[in-house]
């Protein structure tokens, strides 16, 4: 089975890397002018969602390579196209976190460091780099090919095993000025996706596209256990046990109702980014619908019994997922105190606000 493979060998086979890039799916916010998909965070939502239903490590990847794309949105098109080639082909792993250091140096930058939790670096083809430039108040995006940085192998976690969230670390690496910029200011292009006020959708509803995904698979893999196999403790088959019945209608109301939720808010903070509380809306659903699911595929595990524990079984694999992915800072406790502030009017202090 995949998803055995990609969680033992901690990075996605060949095979399915290949297909993701000819659907497009490693670069869905790549503009169309450069000759990528160039979707919205709906259609991110539904992509990430869909493919997490089926495996967590998968959905991960292709959510961190299309979400740190992001930034490309402010680099030239004549560059941006150059680096993605023909056909199309932007795969990108990195770090919005400014572990690095970078000189300035004619025509560009020369950079060192090490940065963590790069997910999918080993199937990227470039790596997106966050440094603290001298004289600079805003950390600055730095987009390396691949090849020029160093491989750190340290990813040994208890979920989203197969994301492959190695170290990476580049040693006095020169990036040209062109392939660099902070994320501040107008885009290269006058796109939607690049509202200011939409940065946090387009790369925080796919995260939890991810939780929703997970749960919902986890709901599948106990409806397909419960009409065949029982618990340790009774013959008696799991979907003719109130408690297991009990779970999974409650597991089923509680997914259903956090994407409704998810979907409904960010699709109105798209269509109108200058409602503050509309965007505070959907940041707020994102955690709350982290939090539902986790507590959601909790119950299933525990109604199951000890069938749930088994390996053979994708129950377990989706709770471990669970909860490696909510340390995503997309979770944190902070957004909904940044939230409760914009709905009172306030201006939100909390983390990436």
């Amino acid at each position: 089975m995949e998803a055995d493979q990609i969680e033992q060998e901690l990075s996605l086979p060949s095979a399915l890397v290949d297909e993701l890039i000819s659907s497009g799916l490693l670069q869905l916010y790549l503009r169309q002018s450069v000759g990528g998909p160039g979707q919205d965070a709906m259609v991110a939502y539904h992509c990430v969602e869909a493919i997490a239903r089926g495996d967590g490590s998968t959905a991960w990847c292709v959510m961190v390579s299309s979400t740190t794309g992001y930034l490309t949105g402010w680099l030239d098109a004549g560059v941006l196209a150059d680096m993605a080639g023909s056909p199309a082909d932007f795969r990108v792993a990195g770090s919005f976190r400014p572990q690095g250091a970078a000189v300035v140096v004619p025509g560009g930058y020369r950079i060192s460091g090490q940065w963590d939790f790069c997910s999918g670096i080993e199937h990227a083809n470039w790596a997106m780099l966050a440094c603290s430039v001298e004289g600079e108040s805003s950390p600055r995006a730095m987009f390396v090919p691949a090849d020029e940085v160093e491989i750190i192998r340290t990813w040994s976690v208890m979920g989203m095993a197969g994301t492959g969230s190695h170290d990476v670390a580049a040693h006095d690496v020169f990036v040209s000025r062109e392939r660099t910029t902070t994320g501040e200011g107008p885009p290269d292009e006058d796109l939607r996706l690049y509202h200011p006020s939409l940065l946090r959708m387009a790369t925080h509803a796919p995260v939890a596209a991810v939780a929703l995904g997970l749960a919902q698979g986890a709901i599948d893999g106990v409806v397909a256990l419960a009409a065949k196999a029982g618990s340790s403790g009774s013959e008696q088959l799991l979907q003719d046990r109130p408690d297991v019945q009990m779970a999974i209608g409650a597991a089923t109301a509680v997914v259903a109702a956090a994407r409704s939720g998810v979907i409904d808010a960010t699709q109105r903070a798209c269509d109108d980014p200058d409602d503050a509380q509309t965007v505070a809306e959907a940041r707020l659903l994102y955690v709350h619908a982290g939090r539902a699911c986790l507590d959601a595929v909790q119950g299933l595990f525990h109604a199951v019994g000890t069938p749930a524990a088994m390996k053979a079984h994708p129950i377990e694999r989706r709770l471990r997922d669970l909860y490696v992915a909510m340390q995503f800072p997309a979770f944190d406790q902070s957004v909904v105190m940044g939230g409760g502030q914009a709905v009172l009017g306030l201006e939100p202090q909390g983390r990436g606000w």
